[in-house]
């Protein structure tokens, strides 16, 4: 039996050789099996939503302030001859890109900290859990934000620390923070790792220039801040309240362990990689108990890395892509284990390898998981409307066209809810948008009722569901367009209201009368808005000159899950 004696250790481990062809074959399928993934796989709902975001930037129709900087960053998409899917994959190449800066900085932070077998560990460990490997590359936040604070982490952990290195540092952050202001959730592991060097190097002119660093960062997030503000239709008024509600929607009035179920899903798949960080984690907390001054202070350091695993307890949205952001600075606590256990036997020393064929193993699945169906369904809405029209979704699924409504993600409905406004039918009345896409749960049960199950507190508000009802036809699959089911008269004269005046396409076995005028199937009607009188059998009213319908079918799920 391997003897645990001297487990706990503190003195420094023996430098250790890597072979360089092991390095090159477990971070090349790493990186191929991401990049295959920012390809080919699904398109989760808010990608799009972060995409058409760039594009109400474009239109001078955005005016939300916080958590949109990425706007100036990507505005550039709106450029290229593609669809909102051609965009989105170019976008998460260069997510794939910033993931292997992270895992970089990743690296050269755990070996900064341990030793070269405990980097190569932590970074393994990292890129190889199941929601990294799914959501690495997503067109979000998360993959932006990560880079830059692991690359904050990178700077502050070197030996030498000049001022400009510092100010890099800094404006990292602050970059960080523009983007999405859960970058606050590093300041623990920051604050920890800029005092673990102001007590090693014990130098004023340090201390000095970290106050200088730090005042030039404020600077730079109020400066830029306030540009960006500015540039917005509304300039960012509503920025304090949203912070507010923000603030208090994520972290004051949510339930504890909101994301528990998806924690649990990554323990059990992810048993092994769990397992090291929980070594790790003992091992920094051992040394904090067992030793004194600097060398404690260093394992405290190393500890706080783990800090952001307290988000699962009380952040909202601790979903599988949040784990992206929350698993890289707690990877470098895992990297404690590398050496301990490394030397305990040679199959525990070739973890790192298990870590990529496990892996391998839970990849695949996930490239079945295809983009075919939501492509079909955004060049049916480009072959429907070839111009840009308003439209209704649970999402910005088709960025370059005005969204109108409300972002339906939970967080949306519940702030809708509590609201208690009818924000579809005062959208229908104003912006008139001319479809709908029927794509989550919220609109699925009020156009398709029993196709699936929600809570009462999970749909539409009632006057929504009937504006609805009342003005959108099926057209092909998930898409409705603006339209009117006429019911048959049995001879008598009824009345019909339009809200999105234009011209209509009759649909009918026969000859009907609309505003007392004979209007035969095919033919295309003007009607303003307002109320109209109409006879004949059953029809259908279409907004638009008899608008094509795609001969393909149509799909059948266009999100299955994250």
């Amino acid at each position: 039996m391997t003897s645990l004696d001297g487990f706990f250790d503190t003195r420094p481990e023996a430098p250790v050789r890597i072979d360089r062809w092991t390095i090159l074959i477990l971070f090349g399928t790493i990186a191929a099996l991401e990049l295959a993934t920012a390809l080919f796989r699904e398109i989760n709902w808010d990608e799009f939503h972060f995409l058409s975001l760039v594009f109400e930037y474009k239109r001078a129709s955005l005016s939300l302030a916080l958590q949109t900087f990425h706007v100036h960053l990507f505005s550039w998409l709106t450029l290229l001859p593609t669809d909102e899917i051609g965009a989105i994959v170019i976008a998460r190449c260069l997510m794939w890109l910033l993931h292997l800066a992270t895992l970089w900085f990743l690296f050269k932070t755990a070996e900064n900290l341990v030793s070269i077998r405990g980097a190569l560990w932590a970074t393994v460990l990292y890129a190889t859990l199941s929601f990294v490997m799914r959501s690495a590359t997503s067109f979000r936040a998360d993959p932006i934000i990560t880079a830059l604070l692991m690359g904050a982490l990178f700077g502050l952990t070197r030996d030498r620390l000049p001022l400009r290195l510092l100010i890099f540092s800094a404006l990292a952050v602050t970059f960080a923070g523009l983007i999405s202001i859960k970058s606050v959730f590093y300041v623990p592991t920051t604050t920890m790792v800029a005092t673990l060097q102001l007590v090693r190097i014990h130098d004023k002119v340090l201390l000095r220039n970290m106050v200088i660093a730090l005042a030039i960062a404020v600077a730079a997030f109020a400066s830029l801040f306030l540009g960006h503000s500015a540039s917005l239709a509304q300039a960012g008024y509503q920025a304090g309240n949203t912070l507010t509600s923000a603030y208090n929607k994520q972290l004051v009035d949510s339930n504890l362990f909101y994301g528990a179920r998806f924690l649990t899903y990554s323990l059990a798949v992810d048993a092994l990689q769990w397992s090291v960080i929980c070594v790790g984690i003992g091992l920094a907390v051992a040394r904090t108990i067992i030793n004194s001054g600097a060398e404690r202070l260093r394992a405290l350091t190393i500890l706080s890395f783990a800090s952001p695993l307290l988000c699962v307890i009380f952040y909202r949205n601790s979903f599988p892509y949040f784990y992206v952001f929350m698993m890289a600075p707690v990877a470098v606590v895992g990297a404690l284990a590398a050496d301990k256990l490394g030397s305990l036997s040679k199959i525990l020393g070739a973890i790192p390898v298990i870590f990529v064929a496990l892996a391998v193993g839970h990849a695949i699945p996930e490239f079945q998981r295809g983009q075919s169906a939501q492509q079909s369904l955004i060049s049916a809405v480009h072959q429907i409307f070839p111009d840009p029209v308003p439209y209704i979704a649970q999402t910005g699924m088709v960025a370059s066209y005005p969204h109108a409504g409300f972002l339906m993600s939970t967080w949306g409905i519940e702030e809708y809810r509590g609201r208690g406004e009818p924000v579809l039918l005062h959208a229908i009345e104003k912006e008139r948008p001319l479809f709908v896409i029927v794509s989550g749960p919220a609109l699925s049960a009020a156009l398709e009722p029993g196709t699936v199950s929600i809570d009462a507190d999970e749909g539409l508000l009632p006057a929504d569901i009937a504006a609805l009802k009342e003005n959108y036809v099926r057209h092909w699959g998930p898409i409705w367009i603006a339209g009117k089911q006429l019911p048959a008269t049995g001879g008598s004269e009824a009345t019909f209201a339009i809200h999105i005046p234009g011209p209509y396409s009759v649909t009918a076995d026969a000859p009907v009368e609309i505003d007392r005028r004979l209007v035969l199937p095919g033919d295309v009607v003007e009607l303003a808005g307002g109320t109209h009188s109409y006879r004949g059998g059953v029809a259908a009213l279409r907004r638009g000159r008899n608008l094509p319908v795609p001969a393909r079918e149509p799909p059948t799920a266009i999100f299955t899950g994250f």
